[in-house]
């Protein structure tokens, strides 16, 4: 259905690149070394230490580090180096045709969601949900919670990158549905960006799809609207499957909406005839996957738990 990436091979050169908000320099220098240390080059966008306003450079700037990436025959896989907000300004006028047929991988999460869905619905391209530089590389809290998060999400990010298959292995998940084995098209990510971008030529059409979906720092009766828009715009129902990962810092505010995540999931499950899953290891927090978006998944459920195999 979709063009898949090229393969990333030993000794790759990432390109860096910084399509949203401003960068912390210190995190930053910390993912170049980090990254140079595991056998990759790594070539950085000079826009992205440019910072304006919010952002790290202009939006003139930002889109041209991103596509002098792209055509940079030495360049094999562009990886953000944050995200933040900003995507969403540059989109009507990315160089689709050259996202297709540069064929790259790109990296990224959060704001990177925006990419993801432009990519797929107008370059045909299949990206990934997956760390940031600065971000993921750029340095944790020395805790064996924190270790143990970073050596998964390298674990399953480099298999990934190199084309191979990966399997989550059994995530537990307290679920009502009968055992199952699904098989569709992985796409998803930040809820706002899903959202937002439902309705416009950076949106795709995906029937019969696994939806995965995270998000940060909104109350949860937001999250619920936001689920909700995309209920009454006919994606949800169109759906194979939901897949909730990590809705962090999504609490209840007091007193006016003390409304919880666990009400959210509730609301889903009665509105929704497709499995709605827990658990999902993604979004933002350091023991993250990486996600091939747009690829063909496998979704086998369990009792009490499932597998997610692409």
């Amino acid at each position: 259905m979709f063009s898949k990436p090229t393969p990333l091979r030993p000794g790759a050169t990432l390109g860096l690149f910084a399509p949203s908000g401003v960068v912390n320099v210190e995190r930053h220098e910390r993912s170049v070394a980090v990254l140079q240390s595991l056998g990759y080059g790594v070539t950085v966008a000079p826009e992205a230490l440019q910072p304006w306003r919010y952002f790290a450079g202009t939006d003139e700037a930002r889109l041209a580090g991103f596509h002098r990436l792209l055509a940079d025959p030495a360049i094999d896989a562009l990886m953000m180096v944050r995200g933040g907000y900003g995507w969403s300004r540059l989109l009507n006028r990315v160089d689709w045709d050259l996202v297709a047929r540069a064929g790259k991988p790109l990296v990224g999460f959060s704001d990177f969601t925006a990419l993801n869905l432009g990519a797929l619905a107008r370059s045909r391209l299949v990206t990934f949900a997956g760390p940031g530089a600065a971000v993921d590389f750029g340095g944790h809290e020395d805790t064996p919670e924190a270790r143990e998060g970073h050596a998964y999400m390298e674990a399953h990010c480099w298999p990934v990158l190199r084309g191979e298959p990966v399997s989550t292995g059994a995530i537990a998940c307290e679920h009502p549905y009968a055992p199952a084995t699904l098989g569709g098209c992985l796409w998803g990510s930040n809820l706002s960006l899903l959202s937002d971008l439902a309705g416009t030529p950076y949106f795709p059409d995906i029937p019969g799809g696994i939806l995965f979906v995270e998000e940060i720092g909104e109350r949860p009766y937001v999250v619920e609207r936001m689920f909700l828009h995309l209920e009454h715009a006919g994606v949800l129902a169109r759906q194979q499957a939901i897949l909730l990962g990590e809705f962090t810092d999504c609490e209840p505010e007091d007193g006016r909406f003390p409304y919880s995540m666990a009400h959210v999931i509730e609301t889903l499950r009665e509105r929704l005839a497709i499995p709605v899953l827990t658990n999902l290891p993604f979004g933002h927090v350091a023991r993250k996957l990486t996600l091939p978006y747009g690829a063909y998944a496998e979704l086998a459920i369990v009792a009490g738990a499932y597998t997610l195999r692409y």
